[in-house]
């Protein structure tokens, strides 16, 4: 599974809307959030690690470095 599905798939399992999770990592809009559910940013560790924090899940995790 890709990142930006992976986000996807815990943003809904978390009951987050995109603009809910942008927020939660300090993005003004949910254009960020979009992009990377689609895949076409790429993303920096610090954006991993924001998101990570915000869905409640490890960077490796959210990588798919570990189950």
């Amino acid at each position: 599974m890709e990142i930006g599905a992976r986000v996807k798939s815990l943003r809904k399992s978390l009951g987050l809307t995109q603009k809910e999770l942008a927020d939660k990592c300090g993005y003004k809009s949910l254009t960020t959030i979009n992009k990377i559910e689609l895949g076409i940013n790429s993303i920096p560790l610090d954006t991993v690690e924001k998101l990570a924090h915000a869905l409640g899940v490890s960077p490796s995790y959210l990588m798919g470095w570990k189950n």
